[in-house]
């Protein structure tokens, strides 16, 4: 008996590790609608092409959200307008994973925005920014979108301008809300126009896994990029541009629950002209 018992495990375990996007597409997803966009969604974190101003809200990640497609592209858009998750996706970026139904794969992974670490001069500054100033530095640093799992491209980082089709753009609205646009062509998600089964979503504010005390320059960067000016009394969080902008403590070392990510999944099936 011991034996056949131990035997079943080791089934189990095999089977697991074999077939991963099994527990991946049995997440509890909530069941939603696309839209079809009639002319292409111009990529460039402004909501001109969502009419709605995204009416969809995720309270677990707190993300105001959309999703739509024509026959070339899904297009997502997301807003943000909590201090928590903005230091995070301007750390760690916002990943979006999309898989249809009954997909063997774990689907493919856009990941943005991704910004350069690159150390910067350090500018010696009288007076503190004003917000806009921050947001176009901030805006000035991102290069590159991280992809994952796509079979055509290798996993990493690819140009903003890449010739792959997939796009992707943030800015700041006139509230100082973050907004992202993100474009995937379907050909590159092995979708055909006309599928009609259900796609998978992953939603996914990405944090510090593993650990909940990060150190400074991890976390954020950006005080020494700039000469550590962002504390001053004009954020919008109460907590100047330290909050608002993801700036951090002069200590080497914080402990947070920033250190969480959060995430949320939801089902479509692709949005068909309306004649």
């Amino acid at each position: 008996m011991k034996i056949k018992i131990n035997i079943l495990f080791i089934f189990c375990l095999i089977a697991f590790f074999a077939f991963p996007s099994q527990g991946w597409s049995q997440k509890k997803a909530e069941i939603i609608k696309n839209k079809w966009a009639s002319k292409p969604v111009l990529i460039d974190g402004v909501l001109t092409d969502w009419t709605d101003s995204l009416d969809l809200y995720n309270d677990v990640t707190k993300l105001y959200y959309n999703i739509s497609n024509d026959h070339e592209n899904i297009y997502f858009a997301v807003k943000n307008n909590s201090e928590e998750n903005l230091s995070k996706i301007l750390a760690r970026g916002l990943s979006i994973t999309v898989n249809y139904e009954n997909s063997k794969s774990v689907g493919q992974t856009v990941t943005f925005p991704i910004l350069d670490r690159t150390p910067g001069k350090k500018q010696v500054e009288t007076e503190e920014p004003e917000a806009k100033e921050i947001q176009r530095r901030i805006i000035s640093k991102i290069k590159e979108i991280k992809v994952e799992g796509f079979k055509e491209l290798v996993d990493g980082g690819i140009s903003l301008y890449n010739t792959y089709g997939i796009k992707a753009a943030m800015a700041f609205d006139d509230k100082n809300d973050m907004i992202q646009e993100i474009a995937v062509p379907l050909r590159l998600l092995g979708i055909e126009p006309d599928r009609t089964e259900l796609i998978t979503f992953r939603i996914r504010v990405n944090g510090f896994e593993g650990s909940t005390t990060i150190q400074r320059r991890d976390m954020n960067y950006y005080d020494d990029m700039y000469g550590g000016a962002y504390g001053g009394r004009n954020g919008r969080y109460g907590r100047g541009y330290n909050g608002m902008y993801g700036g951090m403590p002069r200590d080497n070392f914080i402990t947070t629950k920033i250190s969480t990510s959060t995430e949320f999944f939801i089902k479509s099936t692709l949005a068909v002209r309306q004649n």
